[in-house]
């Protein structure tokens, strides 16, 4: 952990500054001090790359350390697996772009091993329940309850680990089935923008895109689906985030 303390800052922000043991540098006319011996040798080049994210409001990402200013987007694709997801992958690989695939559990009989290869590849395998239920509507916590342990059981099966991030079917939740998700040890996540490619116009690829890219800001959370457009839409759409400066998280540097 860095040792930080405030005092009064007269260089301006973003000037960094070295004195003796010590780093420092300007946020908001604070200068925020760490004491450079609490840094591993392997770490004192990266001081200015800080890769390690946190989730925010469950629809925001954002660095750890305030001197990441990096433009990032987190890729979210829902309710795989499917016979595109290879597909999609493939676009994500050329890109080289990370995301959580979130999966609906009784996808898996009639796409076996996709699961698991999406593992492979090194993207994030996230639960979306087992049915795509609309978890507000149930009332039934038990049912609510079997839905998530059903997927999170599946998904780990197939992968060795349990997932680490959990989406409930059309954003629908409540505070206790948050607490659930919570307890049972999965960060919970909604999104802050999405393609919206539910409705039929997002067909064309500039409505896909304009969709996606319309309220983009760094550290949104972008929500796709596994539908034939938005495979046909998707390199078009990370050309696009890519000429706006973005690149993408990995989700294995979101921390709890």
């Amino acid at each position: 952990m860095f040792a930080y303390r405030r005092t009064e800052a007269p260089r301006p922000n973003g000037i960094p500054l070295i004195i003796d043991n010590e780093e420092s540098i300007i946020k908001d006319n604070v200068l925020i001090v760490r004491d450079r011996s609490e840094i591993s040798t392997d770490n004192l080049n990266k001081v200015d790359n800080i890769d390690k994210y946190k989730i925010v409001d469950r629809d925001s990402v954002v660095p750890e350390d305030i001197i990441n200013k990096t433009k990032v987007v987190l890729l979210t694709i829902d309710d795989g697996p499917s016979k595109r997801t290879k597909e999609i992958q493939d676009i994500l690989n050329k890109h080289n772009a990370k995301a959580i695939f979130f999966v609906n559990g009784i996808n898996d009989k009639n796409h076996q091993g996709v699961i698991g290869e999406t593992y492979k590849q090194g993207f994030a395998v996230g639960n979306h329940t087992w049915s795509h239920l609309n978890l507000k509507k149930e009332k039934d916590m038990a049912t609510i309850a079997k839905e998530i342990k059903k997927d999170s059981d599946l998904i780990k099966n197939i992968t060795g680990i349990p997932p680490r991030f959990f989406r409930a079917p059309y954003g629908e939740s409540t505070p206790s089935i948050r607490k659930l998700v919570k307890d049972n040890g999965m960060i919970f996540m909604d999104w802050s923008g999405s393609a919206k490619d539910w409705e039929k116009d997002t067909k064309e690829k500039d409505v896909f895109i304009s969709n996606a890219i319309l309220n983009l800001h760094s550290g949104s959370i972008l929500l796709i689906h596994e539908h034939p457009w938005s495979l046909a839409n998707l390199d078009g759409l990370l050309t696009a985030i890519e000429a706006k400066g973005y690149s993408y998280i990995d989700p294995s540097n979101i921390i709890e």
